[in-house]
């Protein structure tokens, strides 16, 4: 990780999986890029359809972009609840201060076949069917948890989520995010990128700081999503490429992975502290068998280990 101020044309940093935090220079804007590759397409692997796995790939960007900025050791997690108008029921990115990531989805087949009859690439509120979007802070057993609400508008996750700042955190915050498959060899896999930008409230230092902000929602209102996705184009050129009239800084990095905390051993204990009977019922041909809805990772338990 890089945690001194440098020139923002940094040599050798990786080409996915990563955060870049920046601050436009002189100017009271600061911001994060994610660029996401193979973490992303494992996260998402080939469980969803591809309207679902796009919005979960959406959720995961959000959630790896605010945990980065949480200043403690904790968990992020963005939920979307839908209603029964949409075809996606529930949606969750659980995302870690150090970068782990995971999601998962649940949508119904027969519904969302319904609503690709009218569109080909339905958005974020399509999709859910309005509902409500929220940001959970985890900051362990011992704390208390932070939740925000916000309803679900827009097209994209991104709207959802700035109408979550400009609710809840009162953080004037602007955020464009974009999924895609990238095809080669050896098949498709997902991409992901999005950038976040927010705003230093002004101060006696400061003086005013709207007109700054202006300027770079408008620079900001540029970005497009191909820009966001293209694996050729580095967070570094990006950046560049946006801000450097008025010159862009890079205040660290940080690695994004795709990372499950599911465990065996934590599930072995819980079903060791049932008592016999329900361990029994609960056993099909003599076996426990479970599955992780992140991971999709199957655990088989003999009853012999568990009575």
């Amino acid at each position: 990780m890089t945690d001194a101020p440098t020139n923002i044309n940094v040599p050798n940093l990786p080409k996915d999986d990563f955060i870049t935090i920046f601050q436009l220079d002189g100017q009271p804007v600061r911001g994060r890029s994610i660029s996401l590759g193979a973490a992303l397409d494992t996260a998402i692997a080939k469980r969803y359809p591809e309207p679902v796995a796009r919005l979960l790939g959406e959720a995961m960007l959000i959630g790896a972009l605010v945990a980065q900025s949480l200043k403690f050791k904790g968990r992020l997690v963005v939920q979307c609840h839908g209603t029964n108008q949409g075809a996606v029921s529930l949606l969750i990115a659980d995302c870690t201060s150090d970068g782990a990531i995971r999601g998962y989805a649940r949508w119904d087949a027969d519904a969302l076949k319904e609503i690709l009859l009218d569109s080909r690439a339905p958005g974020a509120s399509t999709l859910l069917g309005g509902g409500t979007f929220s940001m959970t802070i985890d900051q362990g057993p011992d704390m208390d948890q932070y939740q925000g609400l916000a309803e679900i508008e827009g097209d994209r996750l991104s709207d959802c989520a700035e109408h979550y700042f400009a609710q809840s955190e009162q953080i004037p915050t602007e955020i464009r995010l974009a999924c895609g498959q990238s095809i080669d060899a050896k098949g498709a896999h997902w991409r992901g990128g999005g950038m976040m930008i927010q705003k230093v409230a002004g101060d006696a230092a400061r003086g005013d700081t709207d007109e700054a902000w202006t300027t770079a929602r408008s620079l900001f209102a540029t970005l497009t999503d191909a820009e966001l996705i293209d694996p050729d184009l580095s967070q570094n050129n990006l950046l560049f490429r946006l801000f450097h009239e008025d010159g862009v800084r890079m205040i660290g990095t940080h690695d994004v992975r795709a990372q499950c905390s599911c465990s065996r051993e934590r599930l072995y204990n819980t079903l060791k502290s049932f008592d016999k009977t329900a361990v029994t019922d609960m056993a099909e041909d003599g076996r426990i068998t479970a599955n992780c809805e992140f991971c999709g990772t199957d655990y088989i338990f003999e009853i012999s280990e568990l009575t």
